[in-house]
C-alpha cells in the first residue's frame, strides 16, 4: 500500500513537473520570436486635411485663368483693330418716343436687344437724350481725336449714368460694348468714338462713329 501511494505522488510531482518545463519553453519561444516593426505612418497629400480623399470634383477645381468667363483687362498694351470709321448715323425719332442704334454694323433703329443706345426725343424740350444699354459702358470725352486705349481709361475713370444723357452739338462719347453679348453672338467686343456733329429743331440728330475691335 505504501510503495502504491508512493508511485502515484511520484506521478503527480512529474506531471506538475513537466507542465512547468512546458510553460517555461513557451515563454522562451515567445522572446525569441522577431517582432514586426510597427507600420509607418503615411502623411496625406498636402493641402488634403488627414483622413480625407483629394478632391476631384471639377466645381471645385482651380477656375481657367484662359476661360470664356473671364474678361480681359484693358490697359496701355492692348492690340485694338479698326473696324470702321467715320460712319455717319442719322437718327429721326417721333416726339415721345426712341430709336435704338448699333453700333456693331453700324444701324439705325433696330430691336432694343441689338442697340447698344437709345436716343430720346421727348416732346417740347430743347434736347433729347441718351441712354446707353445694358452691360454697355461710356464716357464723356473732350475730343474725337481720342484713342481707344485712352477711351478704355476715361470709361474706368469718368464713367457716364448709363439714362438720360442730354445730347448736344460738338459731345463725343467713348461706349464699350458688352463682352457678354459680342460671345452670346459670336461677334467681336467693341470700342466706339460716337460724336454729335448735328442737332435739329425737329429733333433729328447726327452722330459719326468709329469703331475698333478689342481682342477678348
Amino acid at each position: 500500500m505504501l510503495a502504491l501511494l508512493f508511485g502515484l505522488f511520484a506521478a503527480v510531482q512529474s506531471g506538475r513537473a513537466a507542465d512547468k518545463a512546458g510553460q517555461a519553453l513557451d515563454r522562451l519561444d515567445r522572446l525569441a520570436a522577431p517582432t514586426a516593426p510597427p507600420a509607418a505612418a503615411v502623411p496625406p497629400p498636402a493641402n488634403t486635411p488627414a483622413g480625407e480623399e483629394p478632391s476631384t470634383d471639377p466645381a471645385t477645381a482651380e477656375p481657367d485663368p484662359n476661360g470664356t468667363g473671364t474678361t480681359p483687362e484693358l490697359n496701355a498694351q492692348t492690340q485694338y483693330k479698326q473696324r470702321y470709321a467715320n460712319q455717319a448715323l442719322r437718327v429721326a425719332a417721333d416726339c415721345n418716343a426712341g430709336i435704338h442704334i448699333d453700333l456693331d454694323e453700324p444701324r439705325v433703329k433696330v430691336d432694343q436687344a441689338l442697340g447698344e443706345f437709345s436716343y430720346y426725343d421727348p416732346c417740347g424740350a430743347p434736347a433729347g437724350y441718351l441712354n446707353l444699354g445694358s452691360a454697355i459702358e461710356g464716357s464723356l470725352v473732350s475730343s474725337s481725336a481720342v484713342t481707344p486705349i485712352e477711351c478704355a481709361e476715361q470709361i474706368r475713370t469718368s464713367p457716364v449714368s448709363s439714362e438720360n444723357q442730354p445730347v448736344r452739338r460738338g459731345q463725343v462719347y467713348c461706349i464699350k460694348t458688352s463682352l457678354d453679348a459680342a460671345r452670346a453672338s459670336a461677334g467681336t467686343w467693341k470700342m466706339v468714338v460716337l460724336e454729335v456733329t448735328a442737332t435739329a429743331q425737329d429733333g433729328t440728330v447726327t452722330f459719326k462713329a468709329s469703331a475698333w475691335d478689342i481682342p477678348g
